[in-house]
C-alpha cells in the first residue's frame, strides 16, 4: 500500500510540473506575441486534458488488474469449499 501512495504522490507532483511548465511556456508566447493571455489558457487546457487522459488509462489499468484479481480469488474460494 506504501508503493502506490508513492505512485500516487508522483502523479500529483508531474500534474503540477507539467501544469507549470506549460503556462509558463504559454505566458513566454504571449509575451513574445503579445496576445497574452491565449498561449498560456491554450496550454493550460492541453495540459489538462492530457493529464486527465494519463490519469483515467492508468487509473482505468489499476482497477482491471484489481477486478482480475478479486475474481481469482473469488474463484479460488469457492473450487476451495466442498
Amino acid at each position: 500500500m506504501q508503493a502506490q501512495g508513492h505512485a500516487d504522490l508522483n502523479r500529483g507532483i508531474e500534474l503540477a510540473v507539467s501544469v507549470g511548465i506549460f503556462v509558463a511556456l504559454g505566458l513566454v508566447v504571449d509575451r513574445a506575441l503579445g496576445t497574452t493571455p491565449w498561449f498560456a489558457v491554450a496550454l493550460l487546457a492541453w495540459v489538462a486534458v492530457a493529464q486527465f487522459v494519463k490519469i483515467r488509462a492508468s487509473y482505468s489499468a489499476r482497477m482491471r488488474v484489481l477486478e482480475t484479481q478479486r475474481r481469482d480469488m473469488a474463484h479460488a474460494h469457492r473450487t476451495v469449499r466442498p
